[in-house]
């Protein structure tokens, strides 16, 4: 059944340190153990919201972290093109739109940039040598344990002509990685589960300088560390192409982002003109899509352009209050306006199927307007019999009325109710072809009071009030919806 929800305005829950902030302190309040344990020299613009923080969590609390993150509204995400055991993304909203990112690892796992070839035992021994961040209040490993993984992750990432290539196309940020974590350390002092003392001269890091490792010295550590590879050796030239593969269709064709786990998610936004959706739908879009793949579809006029005018060619216009989506639902229809809803129907009904379809990927669905089965509604039925009525008439009903009872529900429908007046200023300031007149408006208003649209989860949402208030109110309701799914 549809849930109807009356949402009003809540204040934001406050914090006394930010959401990533708050998130950890919680982890030491469950005595989940973590540590960030490369990257930290970018620990201001982390915490900031700018990058990702990289946890290392024992696997044995894989599932108290992730139900703290559910707790705490964190949204799970997967990487389409870098699937890899025992890592996972997860991300928040933060208080002023900065979107937080974590990159949380149950083992160690490391190696080549697109591969990640090797699962190292070293998790117990990196937590034992934590210490405490006070300046982000984050624990991280000490200097020595982040100069022994790096010079690890050095040497493996450099094995082969391709992997060089890519480390070298990051080496400023490795680089400086290098020259943050070397000031307070000698190389002599580097020591770690297993010793690489032999290494360190071919590593080529040379008190705060860092070049590429000699080849031939990557070649025999990635030997030495045999035991620790997750794959067959002799696959790993065709596990490069594949995955260069992939993710050049990602790159040219597809443009994934981040994806929601399993299927996706179908949020529509309805509304009477100059209820605000369009404009809300473009903020989400553009504070959701920093991460997420999202998808844009219009079921209000799913024919396009090019029909919508030959439509209006044929007689499909509104000029007047009795335009569809208006209380007037008495007057029969000609056998113009019969098959126009018709055809209408049948290509909403195409339309939601394919957005049902392209949702299975993990999308996030975002839809301008959802049908409705209510006849006379906006985005509703369209076809009114009346008296000795033609077969051409009688059997447009009768498709009409099979396309809206077999069209799919959305996931979440919004529907903003705003005063009249408001709609009626805003629709004014509108810069739009064949844009309704405020009797249209109105019309449309008183007729669409109780609107139910076919959705799983109906959410009335009051749009009418100052745009940065709203839009913050929306922004974290949808994230709400979208973390209590995922």
């Amino acid at each position: 059944e549809t849930l109807n929800i009356n949402l009003v305005q809540t204040s934001v829950e406050s914090y006394k340190f930010n959401r990533l902030k708050s998130l950890l302190s919680e982890l030491d309040a469950q005595n989940i153990a973590y540590v960030s344990w490369k990257n930290n020299h970018q620990l201001s613009s982390v915490m900031s919201g700018n990058g990702d923080l990289d946890l290392l969590v024992p696997n044995n609390s894989k599932d108290g972290f992730i139900e703290v993150c559910k707790d705490k509204g964190w949204i799970e995400t997967i990487n389409p093109v870098a699937k890899f055991p025992y890592i996972k993304h997860f991300y928040r909203l933060g208080e002023n739109d900065e979107i937080y990112h974590i990159h949380v690892y149950f083992k160690l796992i490391t190696g080549e940039t697109w591969l990640k070839e090797f699962s190292l035992p070293f998790d117990v021994w990196l937590l034992e040598n934590r210490v405490w961040n006070y300046n982000f209040e984050v624990w991280v490993a000490n200097d020595v344990a982040q100069a022994y993984l790096f010079l690890v992750r050095h040497l493996l990432k450099c094995g082969s002509i391709s992997s060089r290539l890519l480390y070298n196309h990051e080496f400023a940020s490795y680089y400086e990685e290098w020259k943050v974590m070397s000031k307070n350390i000698k190389l002599e002092d580097i020591q770690g589960p297993i010793d690489i003392t032999s290494y360190i001269k071919g590593a080529r890091c040379y008190d705060e300088h860092l070049k590429l490792p000699k080849i031939t010295s990557s070649i025999l550590f990635r030997l030495s560390f045999l035991p620790f590879l997750r794959f067959k050796l002799i696959s790993l030239p065709f596990r490069r192409f594949f995955s260069f593969f992939h993710r050049l269709i990602n790159k040219v064709v597809l443009k994934h982002k981040k994806m929601l786990p399993g299927r996706g998610l179908i949020l529509a936004i309805s509304g009477v003109d100059g209820s605000g959706k369009t404009t809300m739908l473009e903020e989400v879009h553009e504070i959701l899509g920093e991460f997420l793949t999202i998808e844009r579809f219009h079921l209000g006029r799913p024919q396009g352009k090019f029909i919508e005018f030959i439509w209006r060619v044929l007689g499909n216009k509104s000029k007047n209050s009795s335009m569809p989506g208006t209380s007037n639902t008495l007057t029969p229809s000609s056998k113009t306006k019969a098959i126009n809803g018709a055809i209408l129907s049948l290509l909403r009904l195409g339309k939601a199927w394919n957005i049902v379809n392209r949702a299975r990927r993990g999308s996030l669905m975002l839809i301008d307007r959802w049908p409705t089965d209510e006849v006379g509604k906006m985005d509703g039925p369209r076809v009114i019999l009346g008296d000795n009525i033609s077969w051409i008439v009688n059997t447009c009903k009768r498709i009409e009325d099979w396309s809206y009872a077999s069209m799919p529900k959305a996931d979440i429908c919004y529907f903003f109710k705003v005063p009249i007046e408001v709609a009626r200023e805003r629709n004014k300031s509108r810069v739009k072809e064949n844009k309704e007149t405020d009797e249209m408006i109105s019309a449309r208003f008183l007729g669409n009071l109780e609107y139910k649209p076919l959705a799983k989860k109906t959410i009335n949402f009051e749009n009418a009030g100052e745009f940065s208030v709203k839009r913050k109110e929306l922004l974290e309701n949808i994230w709400n919806e979208i973390s209590n799914r995922y």
